[in-house]
């Protein structure tokens, strides 16, 4: 095992699994997170023994309650360049990341913790996860493509109302509107989700990956699209709101 500033990284028979480990901030992503889930995902795809990376959180609580709060309080005093250049960076590596993403969604699932399942070749939750975009209540636009993504998993009017209402979701709602592939037992959902990426990774690498380059193929500019009108939006609604409260 592997320990990077708040992620564990563990390479288990050709399965990298990458677990945010800050329960006591509820595993928000911080710039530093941020970069060592970079680090973790782009030295994966390089690595010719590894075959799928799972991510998931640790404990029961949350799989990640999204962006930390100190973070958005810098984007607001216009300060906070260096998370949005890696978040910005983590957003590129997954939009054309080359092997397949298994995400457990252990817990709560805030903000990024949701919008991250877009680039999920599959995702399980546990019971007890919750998730929610909340950016209609922090009066802000979406984040990480998820004006684009999360239609394409649950269809327009659920995407509408998860982004525009800032409600929860369950998980077994979640699994109903294809936001995520299964509802798994807390205590089962790892080996669960290692166990799908392992039977993924015994296959041929090289067809395993080509797989994954036709999927993204037509996705791509789509993403890019959206991943640039939303940081146009993103930054200037946060700080118009900061200003506002002043």
């Amino acid at each position: 095992m592997v320990r990077a500033v708040s992620v564990q990284v563990d390479d288990e028979d050709g399965v990298r699994v990458v677990t945010i480990d800050r329960p006591d901030k509820r595993n928000a992503l911080d710039r530093h997170v941020l970069q060592a889930l970079e680090d973790a995902f782009g030295e994966a795809a390089g690595r010719g023994d590894i075959g799928a990376v799972v991510l998931t959180g640790t404990g029961r609580e949350a799989f990640t309650a999204g962006a930390d709060r100190g973070e958005l309080a810098a984007i607001a005093a216009g300060t906070g360049q260096d998370f949005s250049r890696v978040a910005n960076q983590f957003a590129d590596t997954l939009t054309t990341f080359p092997l397949p993403l298994v995400i457990a969604v252990n817990g709560l699932a805030v903000g990024m913790g949701t919008t991250i399942l877009g680039y999920a070749d599959v995702s399980f939750a546990a019971e007890g996860a919750r998730f929610r975009t909340p950016f209609t209540a922090m009066g802000v636009s979406p984040e990480l493509a998820s004006s684009w993504l999360l239609p394409q998993l649950v269809g327009w009017q659920r995407a509408s109302w998860m982004l525009l209402s800032s409600e929860w979701v369950d998980a077994r709602t979640a699994a109903d509107w294809g936001l995520v592939l299964d509802v798994v037992p807390d205590d089962d959902l790892r080996a669960h989700a290692v166990a799908a990426a392992r039977m993924i990774a015994v296959h041929d690498s090289a067809s395993v990956r080509a797989v994954k380059q036709t999927m993204l193929e037509w996705r791509t500019a789509s993403v890019e699209r959206a991943l640039a009108t939303e940081k146009a939006l993103f930054g200037p609604l946060l700080r118009s709101r900061a200003g506002s409260s002043d």
